[in-house]
């Protein structure tokens, strides 16, 4: 049998090969995607499910309204208004170039600022914050894409400048950063709340979309003892007084010196603290509580008060006065020259004078004249509930000098602010107690009572009224006559104290603190002013500089407050009798009166 020959083998076609190949290529490509997306839908679905959530789901923060600041009769001091955040989702922004210059023409700033942060990589940018709602409004109707808006509120100060260094301001996300408003934040402040919800590209709600909301806690009000009024009319004295005596600055307090509530406290050039961003530096401190100063004469009534209280002199005691002294090295002398002359206490202070005022601290001696002034609280802060408080500086008598003693008794060597000497006088004020000088009246919605601040003994009630009737002196007969208010009976001291330099080392030539304090009406104070004039030009003293200020100050407040005028002008009645403090001629006041 023979064999059959074997066919030849066909030979494929190119191109089936290539059809092959493909068809080879696609089943594993497809069965790669089968793979991958099985693996996506089964292994890390829940991974992916998440991005996609959180590419809808968007947890924006709930802006609280911060509380309202009011005076003790009412009157908005700050407040709250409702305002729009607006941001922008980069990646849904469809024409960037258009969307920024709309932006830019509803809102003002520059196009390219809005054009870098429409580019940003993020998926969240804040493009303005606290938009008053008109121009949101105007700005949401052009509905463009990529554009959401955020409720939240603006902080305005209504009456702009007023009370401006007392209030301070709220920083970006209305957090206080100054005054009373950094102060009180516990009570202002409020708790942000939280909405967490599916949101389309524009920030608005997605209907049906899960929403969880956490509501903010909306901050208390307060009310503070400041009186709009009387906080007014001594800002527009204080000016009056800078521009007509070229000073550098003015700083005014008005209290109650019987309970230290603060009716008014400010500080001439000031800012406004709706544009607290282009204010300088040295407008923003509250300089009655942050500066402190040499207060010259004004502290001679301390020094009064302190050798009565210890029975070393009463009024009518008549002391041998030389023209000049020498304590230490150093010659003081008056700021007029004079003969030698025999002066009572009332006299030595109605005419300020510095040699009499040295005699009563060399009778006190350095341990008696600090622990005096340590009585009347210029070793410590005043407890002011304003943050930044501070105190002067009263050295430790291990630190004084051989001529300490000679200074120090008339307001040289030694530092205060206005709030520590205002504390100080109004104990006199006050029957010999030391209050607290305060803002804060009550915060009505916390549940929490009025706060009591403390109150400790200085002198004793007899040394306060004593030395009232000799500060009366001061106005009727001696250097303070242009602080006095018709009807009224006022009790205070003048002051004019020449400037340290800078680096120490001795006094500035030309510079000096012109300052008058006082109270009224003096049988039943009601109202204690304390005006302080930094680097007159025109006028030096006390009693010229700041007099009518005080006295501008207190003809207002009287009538504001409805304190009747005294009944008994100069004459007090004191333990059933009618004595009048007198004293003979009084010369031209100078510097330290």
């Amino acid at each position: 049998m023979t064999k059959r020959p074997k066919k030849p083998r066909r030979q494929k076609e190119p191109g089936v090969r290539r059809l092959q190949v493909l068809v080879v290529l696609f089943a594993l490509a497809f069965f790669v995607i089968f793979v991958r997306l099985s693996w996506i839908q089964v292994v890390e679905a829940p991974a992916y499910s998440d991005i996609a959530k959180s590419q809808r789901m968007r947890d924006v923060e709930l802006a609280p309204r911060r509380g309202t600041i009011y005076d003790r009769e009412g009157e908005p001091l700050a407040v709250s208004v409702e305002a729009k955040s607006i941001f922008a989702s980069p990646s849904q922004v469809r024409d960037k170039e258009l969307t920024s210059r709309e932006l830019a023409r509803v809102l003002g700033g520059e196009e390219g600022t809005y054009l870098e942060r429409l580019s940003s990589t993020t998926g969240f940018v804040y493009l303005a914050r606290k938009v008053d709602l008109d121009r949101a409004s105007e700005l949401q109707a052009l509905d463009l894409d990529g554009i959401g808006f955020i409720d939240d509120f603006q902080r305005l100060y209504p009456s702009g400048e007023l009370a401006c260094q007392v209030l301070g301001f709220v920083g970006i996300d209305d957090e206080g950063l100054a005054g009373i408003e950094k102060r009180y934040e516990s009570y202002l402040g409020g708790t942000p709340g939280v909405a967490l919800g599916e949101r389309d590209p524009k920030g608005r709600p997605i209907p049906g979309g899960v929403q969880r909301v956490i509501e903010p806690v909306h901050g208390q009000d307060i009310i503070l003892t400041i009186d709009k009024d009387i906080q007014y009319l001594t800002q527009v004295e204080l000016a009056k007084t800078v521009e007509k005596w070229g000073a550098k600055s003015a700083s005014g307090i008005v209290m109650n010196p019987k309970t230290g509530e603060i009716y008014a406290m400010a500080t001439v050039p000031g800012f406004n603290p709706n544009r607290y961003g282009e204010a300088d530096a040295e407008t923003i401190r509250n300089r009655p509580l942050t500066d402190a100063y040499e207060p010259g004469s004004t502290l001679k009534c301390l020094t009064a008060a302190a050798v009565i209280e210890k029975g070393l002199f009463t009024p009518e005691s008549k002391l041998n006065l030389p023209s000049t002294i020498k304590i230490g090295g150093r010659t003081i002398k008056e700021s007029q020259g004079r003969a030698a002359v025999r002066w009572t206490l009332t006299e030595i202070v109605a005419r300020s004078s510095n040699v009499g005022t040295v005699k009563l601290g060399l009778k006190l001696g350095e341990k008696g004249l600090y622990d005096a002034f340590a009585d009347f609280g210029l070793t410590e802060v005043p407890a002011t509930d304003f943050p930044g408080t501070t105190k002067g500086w009263l050295p430790p008598t291990d630190q004084w000098s051989p001529s300490s003693i000679g200074n120090i008794p008339f307001g040289q060597g030694v530092s205060v602010t206005s709030a520590q000497l205002a504390r100080a006088v109004a104990a006199i004020a006050n029957d010999g107690v030391l209050t607290t000088p305060h803002f804060l009246l009550e915060a009505p919605h916390s549940g929490e009572k009025r706060p009591v601040w403390s109150t400790r003994r200085a002198i004793s009630a007899e040394t306060a009224r004593t030395v009232t009737r000799m500060l009366e002196t001061v106005v009727t007969e001696g250097t303070g006559k242009d602080a006095a208010v018709p009807g009224y009976t006022v009790a205070g001291k003048t002051g004019t104290a020449q400037k340290p330099r800078a680096g120490g080392g001795g006094y500035a030539g030309g510079g000096y603190v012109s300052s008058f304090i006082g109270f009224l009406p003096a049988e039943d104070p009601r109202v204690l002013i304390c005006i302080t004039v930094d680097q007159p030009t025109r006028a030096i003293y006390g009693g010229v500089v700041a007099g009518p200020a005080f006295s501008q100050i207190g003809r207002f407040t009287v009538a504001h407050l409805k304190i009747p005028p005294a009944s008994i002008s100069s004459t007090t009645a004191v333990n059933g009798k009618i004595t009048t403090a007198s004293v003979g001629p009084v010369t031209k006041p100078g510097p330290g009166q």
